[in-house]
């Protein structure tokens, strides 16, 4: 055994969580595998819009905001049992549950990000199997992403099984998202998913380079409490989405879609209201490599199925678990998809990403957003970040954003983010 890298032993209250490092060298050791560390660091100092104070005395003011997130991973690998731990520090800096320059930092959070063992080659079919708490990207993240730009990031807890051969790949997993009753041991109340991830390779057309195509179909369920006049019912809440995701190359540029459906009921009654949602996503993409400055330029649609409220049924489409800090803009007017009782999003964007002296590298983008419903103007966006690669291994971003409204005041957002990893 050999450790890829030096580790950096934690503090004094940690010692329980480095018990969990400790079965990692432990395995690695009956195993013969090999442990590898990895450490990344992000800072990133926001500023948000000029704010209306109810408090007279400080009539305009400009909030800004640090935060910092570290994490620390060991990996076990190369072994039938490989496993990996990732402690993650995330704070806001000055905040009340730091309790800065005390001795007893009582309120600082050190928790897993993810930690789980994963057994390999299954029957000697190429299966793996992954138990504990995961970071769970799949395709373009859409529906199941990181959520990396958050300071604290998403991750689930469950059982992930995935295999990959030469007809492509297939993901299945069980995700318990939340337990919610009262006693570990009843299911009453908790949040399952379940679900099937398939992306099958695709033979080459002439002239077009079919490289993605994704098949999904997950369900949410959800226990819950109904009280009528005469009984108390446990209904089940449940909901499942099927879609389909693409993407082909033809010559210098790329084409990518998505769509999805919803369905499903708020319990098993039948005069509770269904679900019918929908989103769909398309983009065109071309590669400006071969031009000085611009590298590449996108036109995108994005729609979000809403809520007709003249209606019975639900027709907004719930996206919970999706990236829409991503997609929709970086001041996060339209990012926030949890139940199906919600207004859609009609999106029109149009991207480029320039190349700068220096390494520099820019990115411009423009959102046009409109109301699912009414198709009335909701407002428009513009982003532009500069972001450079340094030498250590760092990630330097600056980014500003100005939110339009179609009515009331724009709304101002700017960043500086600094990420290393070692």
């Amino acid at each position: 055994m050999y450790l890829a890298n030096r580790f950096i032993p934690l503090s004094g209250r940690d010692q329980l969580k480095n018990k969990y490092f400790s079965v990692l060298v432990l395995l690695s050791s009956i195993f013969a595998a090999d442990l590898e560390w990895q450490a990344d660091f992000r800072y990133r100092l926001e500023t948000d819009k000029d704010i209306e104070n109810a408090d007279s005395i400080y009539t305009r003011a400009r909030n800004t905001f640090h935060y910092t997130r570290s994490r620390i991973s060991l990996r076990l690998v190369e072994g039938p049992i490989t496993g990996f731990a990732q402690l993650q520090d995330s704070r806001l800096l000055g905040g009340e549950d730091n309790f800065a320059g005390l001795s007893k930092a009582s309120g600082v959070k050190i928790e897993f990000h993810q930690i789980y063992f994963q057994v390999n080659n299954l029957l000697k079919r190429n299966w793996s199997m992954r138990f504990g708490r995961f970071e769970m990207p799949l395709g373009a993240q859409r529906l199941f992403s990181k959520n990396n730009w958050n300071n604290y990031g998403r991750s689930f807890e469950g059982v992930h099984s995935f295999t990959k051969n030469s007809f492509g790949s297939i993901n299945l997993f069980h995700l318990i998202n939340e337990e919610n009753s009262g006693t570990a041991d009843s299911d009453y109340y908790d949040e399952r998913i379940n679900g099937i991830y398939l992306s099958p390779l695709m033979n080459r057309i002439p002239f077009i380079d079919m490289n993605v195509f994704d098949l999904y179909w997950y369900n949410y369920s959800k226990d819950e409490t109904f009280i009528t006049d005469d009984s108390v019912k446990i209904e089940k809440i449940e909901r499942s989405t099927m879609g389909s995701r693409w993407a082909f190359n033809f010559i210098f540029a790329k084409f990518e879609g998505e769509f999805a459906i919803q369905s499903g009921k708020l319990n098993q009654s039948s005069s509770i209201p269904k679900i019918d949602a929908n989103f769909n996503v398309f983009n065109f993409h071309l590669d400006l490599s071969r031009l000085p400055v611009i590298s590449k330029i996108s036109f995108g649609k994005e729609y979000f199925s809403g809520d007709d409220t003249s209606t019975v049924d639900l027709e907004g489409f719930a996206n919970p678990w999706g990236a829409g800090h991503k997609y929709h803009g970086y001041t996060d007017q339209f990012t926030r998809f949890n139940d199906n009782d919600r207004s859609g999003l009609d999106e029109w964007n149009v991207k480029a990403e320039f190349s700068l002296p220096g390494n520099f590298m820019l990115n411009v983008h423009y959102h046009d957003f409109k109301d699912v419903i009414k198709l009335d103007p909701l407002g428009t966006e513009l982003d532009v970040v500069i972001s450079k690669k340094m030498g250590f291994g760092g990630v330097l971003q600056q980014g500003f954003a100005v939110y339009w409204p179609e009515e009331g005041e724009k709304i101002q957002y700017s960043f500086f983010m600094l990420n290393i990893t070692l």
